[in-house]
């Protein structure tokens, strides 16, 4: 790797081509008038190298994106709170680029039906620039590409031309953080996500580094908690302990050693329905 690219990566943990890199540090280079990228780098500081950053992160994404997934993990939070009535469901949506999908996930699991005392949705980027736009809460016609925008004449309200704003109802059930999936800090709280949403992020991450972001995916996560990824991702998942969930294109996946549980359970209770079933026609025969 380049010196830049190096740098880039021990930031955030991303692959960035040669050109990507070589390219964001001319145009840093040049707005800090350093003479050239050597004497760009040679004079970094935190909130140039937050700037650089900027510059090759891929922040698109849009309201409903891949929705099947927010639908499996509604059905599932809504079961667990069937379950557990005074329990607080939470989610975890990482990265969460300009806040569409922590912003989606809150309407679905209010359409559900699911009290806003009993779920909340922390969503954290790499980009302060995504996290402020998400706080932000308006958006434009870009992150409007679903034919049904039904969601948002019950959620949104226009500001401007072509301009919505999330409801409050919506905004406060979401908080917003700037951090990366790769720091410590955030493995504090083992089994802490009932659902985790971490959607095209690690197919910009080398296999190194992808095994470290699902360990610490794995520590966040509930022992029997789902996992939503983007497509090509899965298989990367099911190398490093995850198995996938029968939701058809919602790319969710839980721990191996959940389904393994699931399963012994499931048979046990049958083991037991069929002894319960047959002691009766043995107590008659005898």
């Amino acid at each position: 790797m380049t010196p830049a690219q190096s740098l880039l990566h021990a930031a955030t943990g991303l692959s960035v081509s040669k050109a990507a890199a070589e390219r964001a540090v001319r145009e840093r280079a040049a707005h800090t008038g350093a003479a050239n990228a050597d004497a760009y780098l040679a004079q970094m500081t935190q909130e140039e190298l937050d700037a650089l950053v900027e510059l090759v992160v891929v922040p698109e994404s849009w309201f409903y994106r891949d929705q099947q997934a927010f639908h499996a993990a509604a059905e599932y939070l809504t079961a667990r709170l069937a379950a557990a009535p005074e329990r607080l469901l939470r989610v975890l949506s990482i990265p969460c680029a300009g806040g569409e999908e922590p912003y989606t996930m809150a309407m679905v699991v209010s359409d559900a039906g699911l009290p806003h005392d009993r779920f909340i949705i922390d969503a954290v980027d790499i980009s302060q620039v995504c996290v402020a736009r998400a706080r932000n809460g308006v958006y434009g016609r870009n992150a409007f590409r679903n034919q049904d925008l039904g969601f948002r004449d019950r959620h949104f309200t226009p500001c401007g031309k072509e301009q919505y704003r999330v409801n409050d109802t919506i905004r406060q059930q979401v908080r917003f953080k700037q951090g990366n999936v790769l720091e410590a800090g955030q493995a504090e709280r083992p089994g802490y996500y009932d659902v985790i949403f971490c959607r095209n992020l690690l197919i910009y991450f080398d296999k190194a580094t992808t095994s470290d972001a699902v360990a610490k995916l794995d520590m966040l996560l509930r022992q029997d908690g789902l996992l939503f990824v983007g497509y090509a991702e899965v298989p990367s998942l099911c190398q490093n302990g995850f198995a996938p969930l029968p939701y058809a294109q919602a790319f969710g996946l839980t721990k191996e050693s959940a389904q393994t549980t699931t399963k012994r359970a499931r048979a046990t209770s049958a083991a037991l329905s069929a002894m319960t079933i047959a002691a009766p026609a043995s107590s008659a025969a005898a």
